[in-house]
């Protein structure tokens, strides 16, 4: 066991705490996986992490046994064995792609099945389960009484879910056909006519689908991070709105100020602690013209919206969640929460232009090509001083690339948010064990069934 008395932490603990990091580290930000590692250093805890590409990293200064490589293609029944070679008390799950969250739960699952904690694996496995497929997530949210867009899921091919897509597309005149189980835009269209609605459910075949209307809106991401019943509310990030062109990854995004609407972190929070899920968690929303926050989907691992968080708050929700581990979410600092801005950049730029961005007044981080995708530029929030506006005028100066207008738009809708959300509404009756409490902090108790 390892004990920790210094002042990082607000109580002495014993635990025995892993890291498993799935996924290039390099995707999170150098910044983000450096303090990440050291604080593992620190507290003694073992990392199991994909190995870096390119490799050369924190993670070599570390001393012999903490960090162990795991091979990207290693099955369920490998990670298993090597959390069983360790014995964690806890293990904190750092993943991305979906198949590699579904991976390490299977093996998280299996581990406790080995160390005859069979109940409690099997709530850990269900929880990810259900936030990892689209149409699960749509039914808890029903039963929480928590908004989504009006639609069903079911096989392709069956009658009664064509019939209802076909409902749904004379209704509102455009309808969203989801793969429940892709990520990132996989196995998703956005049929406009019958023929192109039948065309999009024949693709699928028999296979299950998610048909909801297309709202109109707002674009909104919301980072969780839960543990034993409590929770806390990372950031919220305004990507654009459903009608604007191009992948929300490609557009400048933009992290406000100040704590998450209690409209946001309330939904996303709950839905968390419904399900039984611990640990980091993506929640996103579409807000329509009336004001509602819909839930579209939740990602139960780290994702591409962690990195302006990690940025804004001068935490990354990976370090966080090591610390909650240890300590317990009561422990953690509160998050910074300062306006941050991301945006992708040309993959044509050059090296030294990067360079020359990253040490540019403002500039929170630049985060390199890394498995194919572009490179970012981080402004803003604690790691860039606040200076916002500043890093938006060097991005100007040295690429041509004017941010401004976005900026100022992003801006504009986080304004008409908060008008629309802070306006004085009747009062619902509250819902039997709602399971949120708010305090002054903006931290949540969530009360798990």
């Amino acid at each position: 066991m390892v004990e920790h008395s210094d002042n990082l932490y607000e109580e002495t603990v014993v635990t025995e705490v892993v890291l498993l990091r799935s996924g290039n580290p390099r995707r999170l930000t150098e910044p983000a996986w450096r303090g990440t590692v050291e604080l593992c250093a620190e507290a003694g805890v073992q990392i199991l992490s994909t190995p870096p590409d390119p490799p050369g990293g924190p993670e070599d200064a570390l001393p012999p046994g903490l960090f162990t490589p795991v091979p990207e293609d290693a099955t369920a029944d490998e990670v298993a064995a090597l959390l069983a070679e360790r014995g964690p008390e806890h293990v904190v799950h750092c993943a991305d792609p979906d198949t590699l969250v579904r991976r390490d739960s299977a093996a998280a699952r299996r581990y406790g099945h080995a160390r005859g904690r069979a109940a409690e694996a099997d709530r850990a496995a269900a929880a990810f389960d259900t936030l990892l497929h689209k149409g699960r997530t749509r039914d808890l949210c029903a039963n929480l009484d928590i908004d989504v867009a009006d639609g069903a899921w079911g096989p392709a091919s069956d009658d009664r879910l064509r019939q209802r897509a076909a409902r749904l597309l004379a209704a509102y005149g455009r309808v969203l056909v989801k793969d429940p189980e892709g990520w990132a835009g996989r196995g998703q269209s956005r049929p406009r006519t019958p023929d192109e609605l039948s065309a999009a459910l024949d693709t699928h075949g028999r296979r299950p689908v998610v048909v909801e209307a297309f709202v109109p809106g707002e674009e909104i991401s919301v980072e969780v991070l839960t543990r034993h019943g409590q929770g806390l509310a990372l950031g919220w990030a305004v990507k654009g709105g459903t009608e604007e062109a191009g992948h929300p990854l490609h557009r400048l995004r933009l992290a406000p100020a100040g704590p998450v609407p209690a409209p946001l972190a309330d939904r996303a929070l709950r839905l968390c602690a419904a399900a039984g899920y611990e640990g980091i968690a993506e929640l996103e929303f579409v807000v329509g013209a009336d004001g509602r926050a819909r839930v579209l989907e939740c990602n139960p691992r780290v994702s591409a919206i962690s990195r302006i968080f990690a940025a804004g708050n001068g935490h990354s929700s990976t370090e966080l969640a090591v610390r909650a581990a240890l300590a317990g979410v009561a422990a953690l600092p509160e998050p910074a929460r300062k306006e941050t801005v991301d945006r992708a950049l040309p993959a044509e730029l050059r090296p030294e232009l990067l360079a020359s961005l990253a040490a540019a007044p403002g500039v929170a981080w630049v985060h390199p090509v890394t498995d194919g995708f572009q490179p970012r530029v981080l402004m803003g929030g604690v790691a860039g001083g606040g200076r916002t506006d500043e890093a938006v005028r060097q991005v100007a100066s040295l690429t041509g690339i004017d941010l401004m207008e976005a900026l100022e738009q992003r801006r504009a809708t986080v304004r008409r948010l908060a008008a629309e959300w802070n306006r004085p509404r009747p009062e619902k009756p509250a819902l039997p064990h709602s399971g949120a409490g708010r305090g002054a902090s903006g931290r949540i108790g969530l009360e798990v069934r």
